[in-house]
C-alpha cells in the first residue's frame, strides 16, 4: 500500500502542468483616434473594440497592447506579437499572415482653403509638402513617389501636429483617415482647413503576424468569428457605436 501511494505520489509530481493557453498579444497604436489610441494605459476605439469581440467570439485569450506603431510593426516583425489595424502592402505580403478585413478605412487629402491643391490623384502631390503619420504605409504608389523624391513628408506621431502645420500652413495638404480627420476639423483655428471630395485611396484593415510566429490556427479562428459577426450585423454595429 505505502509503494502504491509512493508511486502516485510521483506521478503526480512528475506530471505535466496543465495551463491555461496563453494569451495572443496584439499591438495597436497607440496615438490614432477614434481607430486606435491609449486611454488611462488601456487600448481603445474602433480595433481594439473589433478585436476584443472577435477573440471572445473565437473562445480566445487577447491581451490588448497600446504602442507607437512603429513598435507594433517591429514586435510584430520579431514575432512577439500581432498588430491590428494594418493594410497590406508588398513588403508586408512577403512577411505577413493576414486574416480578413476587419474594416474598410478612406484616406482623405486635407487642403488650407486659401491654397486649394485641386487633388484628383496621386500626381496632384507631387512636389507638394506632406503631412503624414510616422511609420505608416499610404499604399504603394505613394510610399514609391516619396522614396523617388516625388511627394515630400513629414512625419509626426499624431494627427493633431500634421493640422496644425496645416493651419499655419506650414504644409500643402495633410492626409489623414477620414473619421480622424473630421475630428480634427471640430477643434479650435481649423475653419480653414477643407476635403479634397476624393479619396487618395479606400483600404482595408486586418490583423497580421509574421509568418515565422505561426498563427495560422490562430487567424483561421478569428476568420470564422469575423464571418459571424458580419452575417449577425454585430460588426458594422460595433463600428457605428464607436465611429458615431
Amino acid at each position: 500500500m505505502l509503494r502504491r501511494d509512493c508511486l502516485w505520489a510521483l506521478a503526480l509530481l512528475t506530471a505535466p502542468t496543465v495551463r491555461a493557453a496563453e494569451p495572443t498579444v496584439v499591438g495597436v497604436d497607440s496615438n490614432n483616434p477614434p481607430f486606435m489610441y491609449a486611454d488611462a494605459g488601456q487600448a481603445a476605439g474602433l480595433y481594439p473594440v473589433l478585436l476584443r469581440a472577435l477573440f471572445a467570439q473565437a473562445g480566445l485569450a487577447l491581451k490588448l497592447e497600446a504602442k507607437p506603431w512603429k513598435r507594433c510593426l517591429q514586435d510584430t516583425d520579431e514575432g512577439r506579437a500581432g498588430t491590428g489595424g494594418i493594410y497590406k502592402n508588398e513588403e508586408r505580403l512577403r512577411k505577413y499572415d493576414f486574416s480578413e478585413p476587419l474594416f474598410v478605412e478612406r484616406m482623405a487629402v486635407y487642403q488650407h482653403r486659401s491654397r486649394p491643391l485641386g487633388f484628383d490623384s496621386l500626381e496632384s502631390l507631387h512636389g507638394k509638402r506632406v503631412g503624414v503619420a510616422r511609420g505608416w504605409s499610404y499604399g504603394d504608389s505613394f510610399d514609391k513617389a516619396v522614396r523617388e523624391g516625388l511627394i515630400h513628408t513629414e512625419e509626426v506621431s499624431a494627427d493633431a501636429q500634421n493640422f496644425q502645420k496645416l493651419a499655419n500652413q506650414r504644409l500643402d495638404a495633410v492626409l489623414a483617415i477620414e473619421e480622424a480627420g473630421a475630428a480634427q476639423l471640430t477643434q479650435p483655428g481649423m475653419q480653414d482647413i477643407i476635403k479634397s471630395p476624393r479619396y487618395l485611396f479606400e483600404n482595408p484593415t486586418y490583423l497580421a503576424f509574421a509568418k515565422s510566429a505561426q498563427q495560422g490556427a490562430t487567424l483561421a479562428a478569428i476568420n470564422r468569428a469575423l464571418e459571424t459577426l458580419r452575417r449577425q450585423g454585430r460588426l458594422e454595429a460595433l463600428a457605428a457605436q464607436v465611429l458615431g
